[in-house]
Formats: structure tokens, sequence, C-alpha cells
């Protein structure tokens, strides 16, 4: 059945500086109990749990979770905000929405920079990017934002987690999924299976792990 012990002996094996990207395909809480795991094992294993919060993502998580009984989850996380009118965590850096996707790209590297300065042992987990992507229809910007993601790949002061919903991705102008999917060092599929978080290694640095599937209790995270 597995274990929570499980899901973070695997996660212990990711690396610093590793990109890791999580699709979820369901809006049956699978993002919301995915972030929660991330913030348990941050918490359990002394990292900073840093939130990159594009347009509310993270607010609505947060409300989700709440109807589980729990509160203030988030409370410690630092959080770089773009667009979006709730606060959620302790907001460090705040960033506007820009027309041209380089000045908001240059910001954005500029904040994550002073963040990283800050808490340089960081669980670094992105929300809402597909948002993002929504407002690009030309190749140009959305190379810009790739090339972007890519310069974080390898920095040793986070592991990084890009969550993205395939079914927002495949109705997008541009689909960033198979670009992300080149660029990821590891590549999580998570859903919910009844009462566990079930995630799927389908590439990952280790090629013993490739096609593993760890899993744990819902229950275990509650």
């Amino acid at each position: 059945m597995g274990s929570l012990r499980e899901l973070f002996n695997f996660l212990d094996m990711v690396k610093n500086g590793e990109t890791v990207l999580v699709e979820y395909s369901s809006s049956n809480y699978a993002l919301d109990f995915m972030v929660l795991l991330l913030k348990r094992y941050a918490d359990e294993r002394g990292y900073t749990f840093v939130v990159d919060d594009n347009l509310d993502t993270l607010y609505l998580i947060d409300k989700h979770l709440s109807f589980f009984g729990l509160k203030d989850v988030f409370s410690d996380a630092i959080v770089i905000k773009t667009g979006g009118v709730v606060n959620v965590g302790q907001v460090a850096e705040r960033i506007k929405l820009e027309r041209e996707p380089a000045i908001y790209l240059k910001r954005y590297e500029s904040a994550s920079k002073r963040v990283q300065e800050k808490h340089p042992k960081s669980i670094n987990v992105v929300l809402g990017l597909e948002k993002l992507f929504a407002f690009v229809n030309d190749f140009l910007s959305f190379y810009e934002i790739l090339a972007s993601i890519q310069r974080f790949l390898g920095n040793p002061n986070r592991k990084a987690f890009y969550m993205f919903d395939t079914r927002v991705c495949e109705m997008l102008p541009l689909n960033p999924l198979p670009e992300l999917e080149n660029l990821a060092s590891t590549i999580v599929r998570a859903e919910l299976r009844e009462a566990r978080i079930v995630g799927r290694i389908t590439k990952c640095p280790n090629i013993e792990m490739m096609g593993w599937e760890v899993e744990a209790p819902i229950t275990d995270l509650l």
C-alpha cells in the first residue's frame, strides 16, 4: 500500500538543483495533496518552503485543505506572488503582470534570486504557471518563458517542483508540456486513487526508478 515514508525517501533522492515536473489531470484534489505532501516533507527535512504563487493558486489550495480540517498550513511559507489579490503565507516578493514577458521575467528572476539568497536551502513549488502560458500566443514569448525556467536548472539552493494541470495545457494555443518534459530532470505523474496519493516516475536521473510508483494514504498527510 505504500507509506508517507516511501514518498519522503523518493524526495530525498531528488538532488538539489533539479527541476521536477509534476503533472496532474484531475480536479479531485490531486494538486492540493501533492502540495501538502511537499510542505510536510520540507518541514520534516528542515527546508524552507518557498512558493511561486501565480494568480492566487495557493489561496485555492489553502481553502480546499481547510475543508479537510487543515488550517494555516502555509502560514510560514515564503511566497513570491505574481498577480492575484489574496495573500497566503509570508509574501516576500510581489510581481506585477506585464504585457511584455521579458519585463516580467527579468523582475521575477531578480525576485527569486533575492529569496534564494535569504533561504539557501528550499523546496520551491511553482503553482499556476499554466495560467501565465494562457496569455502567450507567440513563439518568442513562449520560448522566453521556457528559457527563464531553464536558467534555474542546476541551481544548488533549491529542489524545484513545477505543478502543471495537463488538461489546461492541452487547451492552450501553445502547449508548454512537450518542451517542459524535455527540460525537466524528473517527471512525476500524480493522481489520487481512492484515498491514496500516487506518483508515477516517468523520467529520473536514477534509471532504476523510472516507471516506479510511489504512494501513501491521504490519512498519513492529514
